[in-house]
């Protein structure tokens, strides 16, 4: 699938319509400007699986066209312009992201990739924008292999998933603090997230009273990972620390509940989606989970009283036929189309180098459903716009929030 939409962005103004932009832009820009913009245009574009998180563009969107209404965003050059934003469909297959990249660069003439969902289809496409000089802005991945490639590939900026290291460092230190003598269990996927994440978990415990006493594997092609679950079941782990992502947490939390094993549980962020991931798992199956995040979530009624749930809840009532207002993954995709105008709005000029620069200088910035006590922040060095995030635990159905940790600058 392929959907381009014409549509601008502003101040995050989201009033009634005024009068929308039609047709494309084929103005001229002045200056030196990159392809893909122009004094009154900008394109992006996305690959992601639309079928599990094709929300996220969705919602995204739909904010673009209640902003676009406003007139376009007022970049930080001093021009207004609007937003020509492609999402293409690509089933979680990198081989079809590396496709789908190569079309909105050479054939769409894309300024930037905006938003790309998932480590395997950044890791695919990464070298690829890093030759054609064109920016992946806000990619939703941790690996981090951005970081320790970075400057090779300076093209990556705003990752929207916290730093592995940093996420299971944290971790970590939960379950040396909690469980001082734990015996655990862990899952993982075979991927560059996986065996990143189950390595910088050793080297986090290391010297402490905790040991790894299990570890399982599973192919991201695998159709089941139930056999994994009995086998760390039996190894008399205490703590199940489990690195699987989507589909793979439900079918884990489901297995593990059917055999009655009950460890102190702790999930990687990037699955922690109430609707889609913990509720399939069962009555029960989540109660009691560990993990982190950084916006509410609007699954839960827990913090409507929170302003800016509320103007989510307004948008998506604004927007029911396309967007839920319970939706935890569009919910995502509105934040980091939230992100993006921010870093529009503080753009100094009509180069790729200035959005990267715009990106990767963001300073306690805050959204509409950001956390209370989480900012978005970057530098330049460091290609991870998740720098602070709330520890919390799933009770009664909804995530319950700790006190924010932040990540120091030697982290």
């Amino acid at each position: 699938m392929k959907r381009t939409l014409a549509v601008g962005l502003t101040a995050l103004c989201a009033t009634a319509a005024l009068t929308a932009c039609s047709g494309r832009d084929t103005a001229t820009a002045s200056g030196d400007c990159d392809p893909g913009i122009t004094d009154t245009e900008i394109r992006f574009g996305t690959s992601l699986m639309q079928s599990v998180a094709g929300a996220q563009a969705t919602a995204a969107t739909a904010l673009f066209d209640e902003i676009n209404a406003a007139g376009g965003v007022a970049m930080g050059d001093g021009k207004s312009r609007t937003i020509v934003y492609t999402a293409m469909d690509d089933g979680y297959d990198p081989a079809r992201t590396v496709g789908n990249v190569r079309a909105l660069v050479e054939q769409d003439q894309v300024f930037a990739i905006q938003n790309l969902i998932g480590t395997a289809s950044t890791l695919a496409v990464v070298d690829y924008l890093t030759q054609k000089n064109v920016p992946l802005v806000f990619p939703m991945t941790g690996t981090d292999e951005l970081l320790t490639t970075h400057d090779k590939r300076p093209v990556v900026a705003g990752a929207v998933n916290p730093q592995t290291g940093w996420e299971v460092s944290e971790r970590a230190e939960q379950i040396r603090r909690d469980h001082p003598q734990a015996k655990i269990a862990v899952l993982y996927p075979n991927d560059s997230l996986g065996v990143g994440s189950l390595d910088a978990l050793k080297s986090a415990l290391e010297g402490s009273g905790t040991r790894i006493v299990a570890e399982q594997s599973y192919e991201q092609t695998t159709p089941s990972v139930d056999s994994q679950i009995v086998n760390l079941a039996s190894s008399g782990a205490d703590v199940f620390v489990n690195f699987a992502t989507a589909s793979f947490v439900t079918q884990s939390l489901k297995k593990a509940n059917e055999l009655s094993w009950q460890p102190d549980t702790y999930i990687y962020s990037g699955a922690t989606d109430t609707n889609f991931v913990l509720a399939p798992a069962g009555p029960g199956a989540a109660e009691g989970i560990h993990s982190f995040y950084w916006i509410y979530d609007v699954s839960s009624t827990e913090h409507d009283a929170h302003p800016g749930v509320r103007n989510w809840r307004a948008f998506a009532e604004r927007n029911a036929g396309k967007v839920k207002t319970t939706d935890t993954i569009a919910a995502t995709g509105y934040n980091t189309a939230q992100l993006l105008v921010t870093a529009l709005e503080q753009m100094k000029g009509c180069t790729r180098a200035d959005l990267l620069d715009a990106v990767g200088n963001m300073r306690g910035v805050t959204t509409d459903l950001s956390i209370e006590g989480v900012t978005f922040d970057t530098t330049p060095d460091y290609p991870y716009v998740i720098t602070s995030m709330a520890p919390m635990t799933f009770r009664d159905g909804s995530w319950h929030y700790d006190a924010v940790i932040t990540r120091g600058t030697e982290g």
